[in-house]
């Protein structure tokens, strides 16, 4: 079966069940279609005129958990949406999914000896569908080679490189931004499938678009990289307006079930020196998550944070705070002694700008650094112990508060 034989193959099923039938990919955008038989709803006709339907009817099909059906299911109507009910019919191949056979049954009339020749249609048509998913794969950058271009070996570096100019994937990256997506919320497998779906769709989403200057890759499940080429330099205005709509887009295809935050590397002068600009990519993405709590970051957001970050996160703990930090945290359970004495430090141990900011009176605000200095037998008027006291209570920003005191 070829490229038209899938179509013959959906034109056929819609003809015989007298129902609209589609062929999406994984990510639900529209690949095959058949005509109309009076059943169309508000999301058929848009993605019918439109080729794409709408973000948010993607994010609640994928919230179904349909990436990882295996046998057809009903995706429920949806009234708000203007969605009607459909049969989805996994198109799998040697268990890989390479899209969904959806039918239209808004009053779910469909006869078991319908739905089986649903079933067998997805089963007739997933062997010529992975032909052109393969074809396809062979035809764009393998995302192994955007890895190994941002990797730290740097023979894996311009061997990646070389393998981009040959394929003539290097388009107008003059000037290279990164950003790195990262998506977060509670797993489970569905979870998980949807949100790597979602994170790939709007990863791609460029490229279906016609926007050929980027390239992407997903650095392992729930996080992404995307490299925007550009022939003069990016702006950090620009680069942020373009990476809110993609986190928008993600939300939208979230269905409420995780939310993303994402952070921009600055702009380097071509794909040669992408790595540096994927590195504080990433460490402004993990200030996105932690410290700054935002949904966008840039790398000039990071600040005096960038140092710290660079430890692992899952090296992140009490254990590794300064003694100074920890003989503090032993007799202040609650941590207002440590509150305290962080926003003094932050206005460099200015006392009226402290107590403004902790809105209390100066008097209260030295007699509480007394009693810091009592309790833990730290001198306050010695440099290196306010140095070790201020980078600590900073650490503290990035240990997770659900990790035990």
């Amino acid at each position: 079966m070829t490229d038209d034989g899938i179509q013959i193959a959906v034109d056929e099923l819609a003809e015989h069940l007298r129902r609209s039938v589609v062929i999406n990919d994984p990510g639900v955008h529209l690949l095959y279609s058949s005509v109309h038989f009076g059943d169309e709803d508000q999301i058929r006709v848009q993605a019918f005129l439109k080729r794409a339907a709408d973000t948010k009817a993607i994010g609640y099909v994928l919230a179904q958990g349909v990436s990882t059906w295996t046998t057809p299911g009903v995706i429920p109507a949806n009234e708000e949406m203007g969605m009607k009910a459909r049969v989805c019919a996994p198109i799998r191949w040697r268990g890989e999914l390479l899209g969904q056979l959806m039918v239209l049954d808004a009053d779910r009339s469909l006869t078991t000896a319908e739905l089986s020749l649903i079933n067998q249609t997805a089963k007739d048509v997933a062997a010529a569908m992975a032909v052109e998913v393969q074809r396809e794969a062979d035809s764009k950058v393998q995302e192994q080679t955007v890895l190994d271009l941002v990797g730290r070996e740097a023979v894996l570096r311009r061997r990646a490189l070389a393998e981009l100019a040959a394929s003539h994937a290097l388009g107008h990256f003059e000037n290279v931004t990164a950003v790195e997506f990262w998506v977060r919320g509670t797993w489970d497998s569905a979870t998980a499938s949807h949100a790597d779906a979602a994170l790939r769709a709007v990863l791609t989403m460029g490229l279906r678009q016609g926007r050929g200057t980027q390239l992407h890759a997903m650095v392992a499940s729930a996080t992404g990289l995307l490299l925007l080429g550009s022939a003069v330099p990016l702006g950090e205005a620009t680069a942020r307006v373009h990476v809110q709509k993609m986190i928008d887009q993600l939300e939208d295809l979230s269905s409420g079930r995780f939310g993303c935050v994402a952070g921009i590397g600055p702009c380097v002068p071509g794909l040669e020196q992408a790595y540096k600009t994927v590195r504080q990519a990433h460490l402004a993405r993990r200030a996105a998550a932690t410290v700054l709590d935002t949904p966008v970051a840039t790398w000039t957001d990071v600040g005096p944070y960038a140092l710290l970050l660079r430890i692992p996160d899952e090296d992140l703990s009490e254990d590794i705070l300064p003694e100074e930090v920890r003989r503090l945290l032993a007799v202040d359970p609650d941590r207002n002694l440590a509150k305290t004495l962080r926003v003094y430090l932050d206005h460099a141990c200015n006392g009226p700008a402290a107590s403004d900011a902790l809105h209390i009176h100066r008097t209260t605000l030295y007699y509480r650094l007394g009693r810091i200095a009592t309790l833990t037998g730290l001198d306050l008027s010695e440099g290196r112990t306010r140095l070790s006291l201020h980078l600590g209570l900073t650490m503290l920003d990035l240990i997770p508060v659900d990790h035990p005191h």
